[in-house]
């Protein structure tokens, strides 16, 4: 059984995330929620991108397993309600830390991740000994992304009426804020997990041939 899952393991994420986008988008279009009906159609144009993508790059089981959780989370977020309260207005640290920031930080810290995987193999080695210019050129990326998605909301606002749903000026610092926190501790795990490996691998390596 283990064995199964095991090989099989992306396609069940597929089905999974087809089967949450499928239900979702049924629940945005009984209560009229134009705004997440949008999502969602954007969603699936990212489930079809990530599967083009893997074709060619073979994302690794962390990332597509997260990138398919962060498109639940967002569904999630704009449909379901805690009281009267939606989801991702919800307060999870109370006038701190809502559901909506820990979205933004989730996404940053993936798209992170994800752009180290398309990126590191054209990484400069002089830039690799000082991992702060990698890190930050892996930042200002991720906030380009950020501000994409900034733009789709605001798209949003333009056509749906979701201004009250987007939020103000401060809702929209406040998500650069979370955006730019995921994104760093991000780089701390690609040096860590990513970075910091290859390097040892590289001096084991020298080591090796100067023997």
């Amino acid at each position: 059984m283990l064995s199964f899952f095991i090989k099989n393991r992306n396609y069940l994420i597929l089905y999974f995330t087809l089967a949450y986008v499928a239900a979702f988008a049924v629940n945005a279009y009984v209560h009229r929620n134009l705004e997440f009906i949008y999502y969602t159609i954007l969603l699936v144009g990212l489930i079809y991108l990530v599967v083009y993508i893997h074709q060619y790059l073979r994302l690794g089981f962390f990332l597509i397993f997260n990138i398919s959780l962060l498109g639940f989370f967002h569904l999630l977020g704009g449909n379901s309600y805690i009281g009267a309260v939606r989801l991702y207005e919800y307060y999870l640290a109370p006038n701190f830390f809502r559901y909506d920031n820990f979205v933004h930080s989730y996404a940053s810290f993936i798209a992170t991740i994800l752009l180290y995987t398309l990126t590191a193999d054209f990484i400069d080695e002089r830039a690799r000994k000082r991992f702060g210019i990698v890190c930050l050129g892996l930042v200002l990326m991720t906030l380009g992304l950020g501000s994409i998605n900034e733009i789709l909301e605001f798209l949003a606002v333009i056509f749906f009426d979701a201004a009250q749903q987007v939020g103000d000026y401060y809702n929209n610092s406040l998500d650069l804020v979370f955006n730019t926190v995921g994104s760093i501790i991000g780089c701390f795990v690609v040096y860590l997990y990513l970075e910091r490996p290859r390097i040892l691998k590289k001096i084991h390596d020298k080591i090796n041939q100067s023997n």
